[in-house]
C-alpha cells in the first residue's frame, strides 16, 4: 500500500521533477557503499580499462545519476505515455524504418537494449506498429501490474518471459507483428553463447539472432536518449542490423549483434544500465568480477 502511494504521489509530478529526483538518488548511489554502485563500478572497470581512475570515477557518477533518471521516469511514463509522444519527442533518426514495419508481409524484430530509455522508445514503437513486447516480470505485483498497463498504453501488447512461447513470436511476426525485444538479458540455461562485449567474453542471448536467421524478417534495432540540449525531451534512434545478424553461425550472428550494442553506447556510455550484472555467467578461465 506505501508503495503505491510513493508511486502514485511521484507519478503526479512533472518529468523534470521526478529527473532531479533520478540526479540526487544517483548522488546518493554514488557517495555511499551499495549493491547498485559495486556493479557498475566493477563493469566500468572491466569494459573502459584503458581510462584514467579520474576518468572512471566521473562515468561512474554520471551513470549513476543517469540510471536514477531511468528508474523514476518510468513512472512518469506510464502514467503520461500519449503527452510523452506528443510534447517530448525530439528527432527521430531513420522513421522509414519504423513506418515499415506495418508496411510488410513479415513483422520487425525490434531490438532494443537497456540504453537510455528504453520504456520511452517502447512507447514510441508501438505507436506505428503491431508490437509485442516481451518482458521480465518485477518481484512487486503493483509495478508489475502499472508497467503492463503503461507499455501498452499506446497499442503494445505486453508478454512475460516467463510465459514466454518461441512458436508464439513467430506466428506472430509471420502474420505482420512486430516484437520487441530486450537483447542484453543475461539468459538461463542453454538460450546463449558467449560473444566478445567490451572485449571481455559475455554470456549473450541468442533468441534475435535465431529469429532472424529462421524467418529472414527486418531486425532494426532501436533506442532513445535523453537530450543533451533539452533534458526532458527524447531523441529516437532505429539503425537497421547488420547483415550478420542472419548469419548461420551463432557465434558470428551474436558477435554482430553484441557490436551495435557497443557502438550505440559509446554514443552516450553514461546512460547505458551498469548496474546489471552482464558478465555474471563468466566463460571458462574468467573471473567472476562482482
Amino acid at each position: 500500500m506505501l508503495t503505491k502511494i510513493v508511486i502514485g504521489l511521484i507519478s503526479l509530478l512533472p518529468l523534470r521533477s521526478h529527473h532531479y529526483l533520478g540526479e540526487f538518488i544517483g548522488a546518493l548511489l554514488f557517495r555511499f557503499n551499495n549493491r547498485n554502485r559495486h556493479i557498475s563500478k566493477a563493469n566500468i572497470d572491466l569494459c573502459f580499462s584503458h581510462l584514467s581512475e579520474a576518468e572512471k570515477k566521473l562515468l561512474l557518477r554520471k551513470t549513476l545519476k543517469e540510471n536514477g533518471k531511468t528508474l523514476i521516469e518510468c513512472f512518469w511514463l506510464w502514467r503520461h505515455p500519449q503527452q510523452a509522444l506528443n510534447k517530448l519527442l525530439g528527432s527521430i533518426e531513420n522513421k522509414k524504418l519504423l513506418e515499415n514495419a506495418n508496411q510488410q508481409t513479415l513483422g520487425t524484430i525490434f531490438v532494443t537494449p537497456h540504453f537510455g530509455s528504453w520504456e520511452f522508445i517502447g512507447l514510441l514503437t508501438a505507436a506505428h506498429s503491431n508490437l509485442l513486447i516481451l518482458y521480465a516480470p518485477p518481484k512487486s505485483d503493483y509495478i508489475d501490474h502499472l508497467s503492463r498497463e503503461g507499455r501498452a498504453s499506446t497499442g503494445g501488447k505486453v508478454i512475460s518471459t516467463e510465459a514466454l512461447n518461441v512458436k508464439t513470436l513467430i506466428k506472430h511476426i509471420k502474420s505482420g507483428g512486430s516484437v520487441g525485444i530486450l537483447p542484453d538479458q543475461v539468459p538461463d540455461g542453454k538460450g546463449g553463447v558467449y560473444s566478445k562485449f567490451f572485449g571481455r567474453k559475455c554470456y549473450t542471448s541468442t533468441l534475435v539472432c535465431k529469429l532472424a536467421n529462421k524467418l529472414k524478417c527486418p531486425v532494426v534495432f532501436c533506442y532513445a536518449l535523453r537530450s543533451k540540449q533539452s533534458p526532458t525531451y527524447y531523441d529516437a534512434y532505429y539503425c537497421q542490423a547488420p547483415k550478420d545478424i542472419y548469419n548461420e553461425n551463432i557465434e558470428t550472428a551474436t558477435d554482430a549483434l553484441n557490436q551495435c550494442i557497443e557502438k550505440f553506447i559509446n554514443q552516450s556510455p553514461e546512460q547505458y544500465i551498469w548496474g546489471y550484472k552482464r558478465f555474471k555467467r563468466p566463460a571458462p578461465g574468467d573471473s567472476y568480477p562482482y
